[in-house]
């Protein structure tokens, strides 16, 4: 191979095996289909109609490719023919689709190994050939494209030079005469358009086409498989677990939603594509708002609904540039194996990414997969709402994507200026053409008014996601609800202590508060237990770092801390004031025995410290102190708690450091009783009062404790309903864990609310069950009456079809005999015109013979009384011109007589004489009557 060079440098050759190798990016047939309807509707072509059909040409089947656009001259199909070479731009506002100056070439190669293009722009007309056969049979080493250009006389343009391509064109080709391909310039409607005629179609390994022309007369289907559970059916490979769309297989419905707004007809094998608005087709529209930010704050906009055709039919219609590039991808909640999102279709304009060779995918980056995300996150938005809003408004009927659909609006495109029309409701039929002349609307009457324009608002979605507040209201419902049972069950737990529970700090001497007259709070969260570790050790001291303190913004409560061991106290820091408040969370506790050798001391200290606040707290309720300050009323109170938040209150972990351990009760009772050297002697009065009330305390708190062992079992009884209840109703889990309780006359009303929720919840049971048993006779009833339906009319039914059947075949036989009978008529008529030009002529033949006659009929006479006179005298001269007269007048009358034969007249003799004298006596008879 020759290299060919430029300026010295070698240029890079194109093996004609490219051809082959290119078209391989179209890995389903109607994407390179698209490819060449592409290049029709592109603004440099502006074609309205382009014409698809199948057709036979030299026992080859063909693919044909005709439109009505501008056309090419000799240069621009060169181009067209050449790869890379892509001039498109934008032209009264249409974005061409066409990107990478490759489209014709792979498309046409992936659905055959030959292509001819026939082109003409008014001016001029070409014919290219794209070969695979022509570069094999010539054992090419480049790829070459013939190409013939033909002037405004129908003579072939520098015949020289175009000598070798037309030789190779009609070598070739199917077509091997120029009368040939002249007649197919001829079949291009108009001055201007182009066709393309491909052929050697690809076949399978039975040698039947991929394109099935059979089954539908008026599409071009891709050929059913036979699966693996013998199902029929074609899938695309990304399609292999879903419900495959018609547009897979049908050109026709291919075609329909191949342009989200179309602007050009297809006709496919003679038939009109019912092209639609996909975004204008849908039923219950609505439009939500995408800004990314790789795009400076643009919108994008992004429209739902809900398909009216086939619910199994639904995704992300994904447009560029006005051309499909994906269909029906699913996204969000569509993929999970439920039955959400179903029936709901996307619709988006994707300007911002970059589509793949084929047309049929976007390259992969990382805006596609924002996109994606997107998409995904709007169309569960999307979803949401609108099961909300039917839930609200048909409580009882079907699912939102059972319910029978139509389009929320009906558009139209007219067939003369190709603009779409908008309908108003109610209109269902349509003619087979529609014009603006048509339109109920007199403001859209007439083609030279612009469409209707657009919403163009990009700054707020069309609808309000009210789901979202409805679904915050029921979480903070849920969440006031738990809030309400944790505290219900945090006050139903016995407590050993008396009702107004009240301690004294031994160094404030502040009032304590219980827990359970702490301020709520809303929030519900519950967090794990904290457990609390201590160790025993024998200093006499507490450190406040180390202190375990529970302490509210007004009180400081010594006795209420909880160890889970024996024998231990809580130590109280005498410079804690200016610590945040603490609360100490524990998860259980291990009561102390109420035998304690060591309590009497406690009760001295206690009343020790007492005494020297009583200037500060002069009534104090002994008996309550006295109970407080004991190991026993301490030891009861260790219980395991529901931990809830409190305004204000930060809970800690208890933490261990170094060699620092929290002291033992003794060490403070050691502490304590230092002081007890100082106390006068009252105090021994006061000391045997508390010992007496002690021994009534600890009777009562028997008696509390035989009556709480009997209301924890009622407790524990309400509590299993009440989760059964909350795991129906609420539907969340509940940490459930015992906490401190209040009075009796509080549990009484609990009992009685909870018995209120059971009565009710019965009651909603019983309802329950009532409509469970209509809805089961109503559907018995609905069987019944469908079988008793379908047994009756199963047999009219299949009479009916067969009528009907028989009718179609009929009006099928008609619809032939009328296409023979016009053209019978036709032909027929043409015949009628020739005879009658023929009529005229003779007519015209005629007046001239009558007007001839009477001085053939005067020559005559002169001639034969010259004859009888002198007919001795005739000289040879004579003779012979009175022969060629004769002849002449035999040929006249052969004229009026077709039935004489003049070739066995005699010239010599008086016949034609006589023949004319006849002939002359019936012209006077004629004229005289």
């Amino acid at each position: 191979m020759a290299a060919k060079t430029q300026g010295g440098i070698r240029l890079s050759a194109l093996c004609p095996k490219f051809l082959h190798t290119n078209s391989t990016s179209h890995t389903w047939p109607f994407s390179a289909i698209a490819e060449l309807i592409d290049n029709a509707y592109d603004p440099d072509v502006s074609a309205k109609q382009i014409w698809i059909d199948k057709t036979v040409i030299n026992d080859n089947i063909c693919l044909t490719f005709t439109d009505n656009g501008n056309g090419m001259n000799s240069e621009k199909l060169h181009k067209m023919l050449s790869f890379g070479f892509s001039e498109k731009s934008v032209m009264n506002g249409r974005v061409p689709v066409g990107l990478y100056g490759n489209g014709f070439k792979s498309g046409s190669m992936r659905l055959g190994k030959d292509a001819i293009v026939f082109t003409k722009n008014g001016e001029t007309m070409s014919v290219g050939l794209l070969s695979q056969t022509f570069l094999e049979a010539t054992k090419a080493e480049h790829v070459m494209v013939p190409i013939v250009t033909f002037n405004s006389q129908r003579q072939v343009s520098d015949a020289a030079e175009s000598k070798n391509s037309l030789k190779a064109i009609l070598t070739h080709s199917l077509f091997a005469t120029e009368e040939k391909l002249l007649a197919e310039l001829d079949a291009i409607i108009g001055k201007k358009g182009t066709r393309i005629i491909i052929w050697n179609l690809r076949r399978d390994k039975n040698e039947k086409t991929e394109f099935d022309f059979d089954k539908d007369k008026y599409d071009i289907r891709i050929p059913e498989d036979l699966d693996e559970t013998g199902k029929r059916g074609y899938k695309k490979q990304e399609r292999l677990d879903q419900v495959v769309p018609e547009s897979d297989y049908s050109l026709r419905a291919y075609c329909s939603i191949l342009y989200l707004k179309p602007t050009m007809q297809i006709i496919l094998r003679g038939q009109k594509v019912k092209t639609q608005l996909v975004s204008k087709s849908l039923a219950f529209i609505e439009r939500d708002i995408y800004r990314p930010k790789f795009l400076n704050a643009k919108t994008v906009r992004i429209t739902f609904g809900f398909n009216c055709r086939n619910k199994d039919h639904y995704g992300i219609m994904m447009y560029h540039k006005n051309r499909l590039i994906k269909a029906y991808e699913r996204v969000g909640c569509q993929l999970k194996a439920n039955n959400m999102g179903v029936g709901v279709v996307g619709i988006i304009e994707c300007n911002f990414l970059k589509p793949t060779h084929n047309k049929q995918d976007f390259d992969y980056t990382n805006e596609y997969r924002l996109t994606i995300a997107a998409l995904g996150e709007k169309l569960n938005d999307y979803w949401n709402e609108m099961k909300t809003k039917k839930n609200e408004e048909y409580p009882l009927a079907l699912p939102v994507e059972e319910i029978q659909k139509q389009p929320d609006q009906t558009w139209v495109q007219c067939d003369a200026c190709l603009k779409w029309r908008k309908l108003p409701d109610g209109i269902e039929h349509l003619p087979e053409k529609w014009y603006c002349s048509l339109n109920p609307d007199p403001q859209f009457r007439n083609c030279n008014v612009p469409e209707e324009p657009e919403d163009d608002d990009l700054i707020h979605p069309t609808y309000e996601k009210t789901y979202k507040k409805k679904d915050r209201e029921k979480l903070k419902k849920r969440l006031e609800y738990s809030h309400q049972i944790s505290n219900e069950m945090f006050l139903k737990t016995p407590v050993s202590s008396s009702r107004d529970f009240k301690t004294f700090s031994a160094v404030s001497g502040k009032e304590a508060v219980p827990r359970s007259l702490l301020p709520e709070t809303s929030n519900t969260s519950i967090k794990r237990p904290i457990l609390i570790l201590s160790r025993s050790v024998s200093s006499p001291h507490c450190d406040s770092d180390n202190s375990l303190k529970r302490r509210t913004p007004s009180c400081v409560t010594p006795v209420s801390s909880k160890k889970p061991r024996l024998n231990d106290k809580a130590c109280n820091s005498h410079d804690d004031d200016d610590d945040e408040d603490v609360i100490i969370l524990e998860e259980s506790s291990t009561p102390k025995p109420s035998a304690d050798p060591d309590t009497t001391p406690a009760v001295k200290a206690e009343c020790i410290n007492l005494d020297q606040e009583e200037t500060q707290k002069e009534n104090c309720d002994a008996r309550e102190s006295g109970s407080a300050a004991t190991p026993e009323s301490r030891s009861e109170q260790l219980t395991s708690a529901t931990q809830t938040e409190l305004p204000n209150l930060v809970v800690k972990k208890e933490e261990v450091e170094d060699d620092t351990d929290i002291p033992v009760p003794r060490a403070e009772m050691e502490t304590e009783q230092h002081s007890v050297n100082d106390v006068s002697k009252p105090s021994v009065d006061l000391e045997n009062e508390l010992k007496n009330q002690l021994h009534l305390v600890n009777k009562e708190k028997e008696r509390y404790q035989n009556k709480c062992e009997v209301l924890t079992k009622q407790v524990e009884t309400l509590e299993e309903r009440i989760v059964e209840m909350n795991n129906k109703y609420v539907k969340k889990e509940m940490c459930h864990q015992s906490t401190e309780t209040v009075s009796f006359e509080e549990e009484n009303v609990h009992e009685k609310s909870l018995a209120e929720v059971t009565i009710r919840y019965e009651q909603a049971l019983e309802e329950i069950a009532k409509l469970k048993e209509q809805c089961n006779t109503l559907q018995n009833l609905k069987t019944e009456c469908s079988r008793c339906a379908d047994g009756e009319s199963k047999s009219e039914v299949d009479e009916i079809a067969v009528q009907l059947d028989d009718v179609f075949r009929q009006l099928d036989k008609c619809s032939i005999e009328r296409d023979r009978y016009k053209s019978e008529i036709e032909l027929l008529e043409v015949e009628k015109n020739q005879l009658a030009c023929q009529c005229e002529e003779l007519k015209a033949e005629i007046a001239q013979l009558k007007a001839s006659i009477p001085q053939a009929v005067a020559r005559a006479n002169d001639s034969t009384t010259s004859n009888v006179e002198e007919s001795v005298n005739f000289s040879d001269g004579e003779s012979l011109k009175l022969r060629s007269l004769r002849v002449n007048v035999g040929q006249l009358l052969a004229t009026i007589m077709p039935d004489l034969d003049l070739q066995q007249v005699n010239y010599d003799i008086d016949v034609v004489d006589e023949i004319l004298g006849q002939v002359v006596e019936q012209m006077h008879e004629i004229s005289s009557t």
